[in-house]
């Protein structure tokens, strides 16, 4: 394995990292709506029954705090900042919430406890089969907590256990079937948001994908003034001539061959890309031109040693690479590509045969 070198992780998993983290701040967005609903459910439901309340001071105390409460945990600035820590807050709440308007109205007979589901769906949409889990038990007990404040628990115990059951049982079969629901929903939506990222053919990360990581991690260098990086523009050299002689599959094999190589030839902190056609990328964070270099000499060995199968015999392919970076090449990303592209040319010159066709410069 080749050696990492200090630097900002880019990898697949960090960046299904990330894709976890929009989904939960996006469903947060979408919870404030649910707070508020439930906020004006429980106001209905005392409006219309209109039954004196035990402590009406403790209810209307109980919905001002949720209602600050709810419009606090949208503020930018909320100490509790991870989305997901924020959803579990949210949801511990809401059952605090329940707990005391349906103690105020009726405890266990109260319709206000039918409630109790939407924590129970929202943990099973955003927080995993533990965090169901976890919330399933902790209204399960507040259910226990209300008929205990009510006189219930002294029926007899298979009394007990049916009222139990009755109710807690739909909870706990809601909870299942909307985690596994949401658990396949969620696979296929990462899987297909996976598939429009990346190249068909080798694997690697699409072109559209490459320019908006690298600028991401451009704009975050130029804020944070935190270092610079290199990129790398690798072309195959006389892919053309493989397509005319064996066909397109021997071409494939080629390309295939070719990203493979870049793979075992780059470090794990790097990201390699196809742009389609003959055309790769590398982006390496927080390289020098050095390390550029040694990586640039690293691919074209590593390609010029792998065998692909055409024409019934092995064949090798060669790559020529150029390396460009920020912020020895300027102060944009586009300055960086075009130091690349520009190297890649004057290498692909360096290797012209003859009968080959003029290289010519690629447009960013």
């Amino acid at each position: 394995m080749n050696p990492e070198s200090p630097g900002s992780h880019v990898s697949g998993d960090r960046r299904t990292g990330v894709g976890a983290r929009d989904e939960h701040a996006a469903f947060l967005r979408s919870m404030s709506q649910v707070d508020w609903l439930a906020l004006l459910v429980v106001a209905l439901y005392l409006l219309v029954d209109n039954a004196p309340l035990p402590q009406p001071t403790t209810a209307l105390l109980s919905m001002v705090l949720f209602a600050l409460f709810a419009t606090g945990l949208r503020w930018r600035h909320f100490p509790l900042r991870p989305p997901r820590a924020r959803i579990a807050l949210d949801v511990a709440v809401t059952i605090v919430f329940i707990s005391v308007m349906a103690a105020q109205s009726g405890g266990p007979a109260s319709p206000l406890v039918n409630l109790y589901l939407l924590p129970v769906v929202l943990a099973a949409v955003t927080l995993g089969p533990r965090g169901t889990l976890v919330v399933f038990l902790a209204v399960a007990v507040a259910w226990v907590g209300l008929m205990a404040q009510h006189g219930d628990l002294q029926n007899a115990a298979p009394v007990i256990f049916a009222r139990i059951f009755g109710q807690l049982g739909p909870f706990a079969l809601v909870a299942y079937l909307t985690q596994r629901l949401a658990g396949s929903i969620i696979t296929a939506r990462r899987r297909i948001a996976e598939l429009a990222e990346r190249d068909g053919l080798t694997g690697l990360i699409n072109q559209r994908s490459f320019k908006e990581l690298l600028q991401r991690e451009h704009d975050s260098r130029v804020r944070t003034r935190s270092g610079g990086y290199a990129v790398l523009m690798v072309d195959i050299d006389r892919l053309k001539q493989v397509n005319d002689t064996w066909g397109h599959e021997a071409g494939n094999a080629a390309i295939v061959n070719v990203a493979e190589a870049i793979k075992r030839a780059v470090r794990k902190t790097d990201v390699a890309a196809r742009l389609g056609g003959d055309e790769f990328a590398v982006f390496l964070p927080d390289a020098t031109p050095q390390i550029a270099d040694v990586v640039a000499q690293r691919i074209r060995n590593t390609v010029f040693k792998s065998l692909f199968q055409a024409g019934g015999r092995l064949q090798r392919m060669t790559v020529s690479v150029g390396a460009g970076g920020f912020p020895q090449d300027g102060a944009t990303m586009d300055d960086a590509l075009a130091g690349a592209d520009t190297r890649m040319y004057q290498d692909k010159k360096l290797r012209r045969q003859p009968g080959d066709p003029q290289p010519q410069p690629h447009r960013q």
